[in-house]
């Protein structure tokens, strides 16, 4: 996943139901990735893993984004064999060393290594050395920058190694530029362009979530390859469509 968002644009989608057969169904669409939201979801460990393995089952990569950047949080995530994390709320340089360190194995990072969870195929990986050394190797980090204050740390952030994504929360940074009531204000949308275009010109990858296809052609434009999106908009959306339709055909009855 690594390797291909280097050369261009994938699109992965938001599950925030906790349900492992919605989100088997969200990987077989087509998406590149499935964005497990243990933020603003309800998960348990175990329905948490299940959702990992109903996307890697479809052949979809699986990352999770964790309530909050702790430690107890990343490990559970990852050792439930997830492909990456998503961590919100990542303000300050401490917070990001903080991330990489829960994240990433030794020599690279502070992770606690067992050989039991399911990231580590229940003990029976062959070379636990390997598995080590393939872990850092292949597992996403990626960080959230949805406030001013983050957004301000930007230049410093992207000097540690370990982070592969910076993600733009266009949500929370409208709120926090005091903007809540209009979070596509055109200060808003400059900052996430220059962000994206900051991230992009330091060779890592920036992402961004995008509610429809106009957004998507924008953020790609500005430098943007880790796309995420959600199916709650689009079923909100279609429901409301087909329930006013309908009921005007009732009305004219």
């Amino acid at each position: 996943m690594k390797k291909r968002l280097h050369k261009g644009p994938l699109f992965g989608c938001f599950v925030t139901f906790p349900s492992p057969g919605l989100t088997e169904f969200t990987a077989q669409m087509g998406f590149d990735f499935t964005c497990i939201d243990n933020e603003h979801g309800s998960m348990d460990y175990m329905v948490l893993e299940n959702m990992i393995r109903g996307s890697q089952c479809a052949g979809i990569p699986s990352i999770i984004r964790t309530p909050v950047n702790r430690p107890e949080y990343i490990q559970k995530a990852l050792d439930s064999g997830a492909n990456g994390i998503q961590i919100p709320m990542v303000n300050t340089l401490d917070e990001v060393k903080d991330a990489v360190n829960a994240a990433l194995y030794p020599p690279l990072g502070k992770r606690g290594f067992d050989f039991l969870p399911r990231a580590c195929n229940y003990s029976l990986y062959p070379n636990k050395m390997e598995y080590l050394e393939k872990a850092n190797e292949e597992l996403m980090v990626i960080l959230q920058i949805e406030t001013v204050e983050a957004v301000n740390n930007l230049d410093q952030f992207l000097t540690i190694e370990g982070v592969d994504v910076f993600f733009i929360g266009p949500f929370d940074l409208a709120v926090s530029m005091g903007y809540a009531e209009n979070p596509r204000h055109p200060e808003v949308l400059q900052m996430i362009e220059q962000s994206i275009r900051m991230i992009k010109d330091s060779g890592k990858i920036a992402g961004v979530y995008v509610s429809n296809v106009e957004q998507t052609k924008q953020a790609v434009q500005w430098g943007a390859n880790y796309i995420v999106t959600d199916l709650t908009l689009a079923m909100t959306q279609w429901a409301e469509q087909y329930l006013q339709s309908v009921k005007e055909i009732e009305i004219l009855k």
